[in-house]
């Protein structure tokens, strides 16, 4: 018999902790499975749904978590886990789809995402047959799992993907993306591709950059200087700042050093003000341990696309309908930079995602290859 997925409670908590070490011993090192405080207050958030499945005996078997964020109208879902006891009988199939199902029927959410490691196949076929798309992946996200990968996957409201603001164009190396983009999601209109813009032959010296690691003061900062409609990255805040030391510009992060992971989330004044000095705020950011770069960007945002290509960022995903603009939505691109050699050994992916996975490569040997033949 199928289990029923209830609210988790405060009082689960105890058991909780007890099922993530029995699915991943030590290895589990997230506050959702290992920090009661952290645990207890999501359970009680209202940002949050936690739902946990019982045995007949009543014990937990089951647990998975879902966050919304109302402002930008998003969901994630995080924190799968399934007692191993009690694996193949469609207990993580019933917990992906209860979960989506409950997150987008109570209208505060346009899309939920989900994403799933890429050691087996298994993750990503449970989201795709509880209605997910394939979107892409992520290369070699994390340092602290030996550059593993993950795939991005999102699951939309039923009158959602057919109100999209066209795209009219986009540079030529995202044509790839967009072709796997209108396969899982069809476009309004198929854009117009226009030659990518020349890397600059010397980039404008840089003033120096200082790395202001404060995440209160940076969050209070971001939010007076950085316009909304040019700030979004949902479920990431800011917490360290990058700034110019002739004030010419500051650029927001989040930073996980223990990962070499960084999301670039805004720019004041504006992104194009970074452009002269990318790739010299790229090496500080290796410097500071960041050997995974990442970014947002609208589809349609022609001249932030170019400058991030010109510099070494490939699209890796595509959300198409993430943002609410009006009545219509707008897709966005996530611009993925590497500074270590990709390493794809033991990647298990589900066929839905190749065509992504395949352009990424395709565009790095162009650009980092071809790179390194000029030089010998």
């Amino acid at each position: 018999m199928t289990p029923v997925f209830d609210r988790a409670r405060v009082e689960d908590i105890d058991e909780l902790l007890r099922l993530y070490r029995r699915v991943y011993g030590a290895a589990y090192a997230l506050p959702l499975g290992t920090e009661p405080a952290v645990m207890a207050r999501e359970i009680g958030s209202e940002l949050t749904t936690w739902l946990v499945a019982r045995d007949e005996r009543g014990e937990l078997i089951a647990s998975i978590v879902g966050n919304v964020d109302p402002v930008d109208r998003l969901g994630k879902m995080q924190g799968l886990v399934v007692d191993p006891a009690c694996r193949g009988g469609g207990i993580a199939q019933h917990a992906v789809s209860s979960m989506s199902d409950e997150m987008l029927a109570d209208g505060r959410i346009d899309s939920v995402y989900a994403t799933a490691r890429t050691t087996s196949t298994a993750p990503q076929r449970i989201c795709l047959r509880a209605g997910f798309r394939a979107l892409g992946f992520f290369p070699n996200l994390r340092k602290a799992a030996k550059h593993e990968t993950m795939v991005l996957l999102a699951r939309h409201r039923d009158d959602v993907i057919e109100r999209r603001h066209p795209v009219e164009r986009v540079p030529a190396s995202l044509g790839p993306m967009v072709e796997a983009l209108n396969t899982v999601a069809r476009m309004p209109v198929l854009p117009e591709l226009v030659p990518d813009k020349e890397v600059p032959a010397q980039q404008v010296p840089s003033p120096g950059v200082e790395l202001i690691n404060a995440p209160e003061f940076v969050q209070r900062r971001f939010g007076e200087v950085v316009e909304p409609d040019r700030a979004f990255y949902p479920f990431h805040k800011p917490n360290m700042l990058l700034a110019a030391a002739d004030g010419s510009y500051e650029v927001y992060t989040h930073l996980s050093i223990s990962d070499g992971y960084c999301t670039l989330i805004g720019a004041a004044p504006n992104p194009m003000a970074v452009d002269p000095h990318m790739d010299q705020l790229i090496g500080q950011l290796g410097n500071f341990g960041a050997f995974y770069v990442e970014t947002l960007a609208p589809l349609d945002a022609f001249d932030e696309l170019s400058s991030l290509l010109a510099h070494g960022f490939l699209p890796a995903a595509a959300y198409p309908a993430m943002r609410r603009d009006g009545e219509k939505f707008r897709d966005y691109v996530v611009m993925a930079r590497t500074m270590q050699p990709l390493d794809f050994r033991g990647l298990a992916i589900d066929a839905a995602f190749r065509p992504f996975v395949e352009q990424y490569i395709d565009l790095w040997k162009q650009k980092y290859l071809n790179t390194i033949g000029v030089y010998r």
